[in-house]
């Protein structure tokens, strides 16, 4: 499944139903990533997708991995864009069960720290779980109310020298 055109909140498939948001209103790189009650045309808790990037409206700054190290319990960030053979820890996948992940490991995804319900509450990288798991799952709504319209969504990966490009059901190889 592929990531919304336009502006859209991501939201918690918990039953708090809270959206991923930057606090106070942050455009800071490296402000970290938490779940916060859905507030209209906030644009801290709006987000965009472009070329595997989830960018944020307030900032303009991506989601991020923090220290760029793909592993379970990091914290999620918001950083600047990289440059494509750099971003492995900022270009994201969204499945049709409501995981988001990095593009390079489908095993870690977007959590809601110990599926606490309090505003406020961090957003880290953590081993996907199988069951009992709707504090990794996750709807994409666009901010307009409009239906979900989809974006090119291209997946990269890289063995040695060779580029594997996979865009909805075409893969090419680039050598």
């Amino acid at each position: 499944m592929s990531f919304p055109s336009g502006w859209f909140f991501i939201e918690s498939k918990c039953e708090h139903k809270m959206v991923l948001d930057v606090p106070f209103d942050s455009a800071k790189q490296v402000a970290k990533i938490v779940v916060m009650p859905k507030k209209d045309n906030c644009a801290t808790q709006l987000w965009r997708y472009e070329a595997g990037y989830i960018i944020n409206k307030n900032s303009q700054l991506v989601l991020d991995v923090q220290g760029g190290v793909l592993e379970s319990d990091k914290q999620l960030i918001q950083y600047k864009r990289k440059m494509t053979e750099d971003a492995h820890n900022q270009r994201w996948h969204y499945r049709e069960d409501g995981l988001i992940y990095p593009q390079v490991d489908p095993n870690l995804v977007l959590d809601i720290r110990g599926n606490w319900t309090k505003p406020g509450t961090v957003v880290l990288l953590y081993e996907r779980k199988f069951t009992e798991n709707e504090n990794q799952l996750w709807t994409l709504v666009p901010a307009d109310g409009t239906s979900v319209t989809t974006s090119n969504q291209v997946d990269v990966y890289q063995d040695g020298d060779t580029t594997y490009s996979n865009s909805n059901s075409s893969v090419s190889y680039a050598l």
